[in-house]
């Protein structure tokens, strides 16, 4: 039988599929065809494991990279998005739940989301849709401020959604600068017309202090306001359509 390996990474999406890099280095050494006798703990507040021997796993860009480029050539892009997602949410075992689905995929071929009988490919379908559930909802929930010389916008979101999110908004928007920062993850993404997208951490980022009259800011309201029929007032329709977690970074409702 087989020494439990529990290896222990950062929490980022590169220090994940770094790890996912060196299980698979690992699983060659094992006689089993899967990996399940090897998890992966990200951060450092996992649970002890009696008889584990946990091993840290350093960031590495290039051993990300290869992972991420396997993923794609040998599964396709579709379903490197449903890993994505599902590395995105904040299931602590997510990672786990993404080896062992990688492990069968690599061995089943892209038909792989097909074996939902799977614990590994039900679990990271369950992951992904719940995350893309909440990018829907965001996507139509970001609202910006006008600064002077830069939109923008503040979320808190349950998910690591915003590596999702600026790339939509960048699309929508490529020659705006906006920053949409993440108050539950303390990081913002940054969308420059010169520079392209790029991520900084809260203690990084500068304040920004919004122009005394913000006219997109007073639009939101005034549409709010008349759109409202009061006659017609549905509080449980519009706390299922719009629920109340999101309602205090909108424009809105402040």
């Amino acid at each position: 039988m087989n020494q439990q390996l529990v290896l222990c990474c950062e929490d980022s999406l590169e220090g994940i599929f770094t790890a996912v890099y060196d299980a698979f280095v690992y699983k060659k050494r094992m006689e089993e065809p899967y990996t399940d006798s090897i998890e992966i703990q990200i951060g450092e507040n996992g649970n002890y494991r009696l008889f584990a021997e946990e091993i840290p796993v350093a960031s590495d860009p290039q051993k990300a990279q290869k992972t991420v480029s396997a993923i794609q050539k040998k599964l396709g892009y579709s379903q490197y998005e449903t890993v994505f997602y599902a590395l995105c949410h904040f299931d602590p075992d997510r990672a786990s739940a993404v080896l062992g689905y990688l492990v069968r995929g690599f061995a089943a071929g892209s038909r792989i989301r097909e074996h939902l009988s799977d614990p590994y490919v039900m679990r990271v379908a369950e992951l992904a849709r719940k995350v893309s559930n909440e990018c829907q909802k965001l996507y139509g929930f970001v609202r910006f401020r006008d600064t002077g010389r830069v939109l923008y916008s503040e979320i808190e979101p349950k998910c690591n959604v915003l590596p999702i999110l600026i790339e939509h908004f960048s699309d929508r928007y490529p020659n705006e600068n906006f920053i949409i920062y993440d108050r539950k993850h303390r990081y913002a993404a940054v969308h420059a017309v010169s520079r392209g997208s790029f991520f900084v951490s809260g203690e990084e980022l500068p304040q920004q202090e919004a122009k005394t009259q913000d006219v997109y800011e007073e639009l939101w309201k005034q549409y709010f306001q008349t759109m409202a029929i009061a006659e017609r007032k549905n509080e449980s329709c519009q706390n299922n359509m719009l629920p109340k977690w999101y309602r205090a970074t909108m424009l809105e409702f402040q």
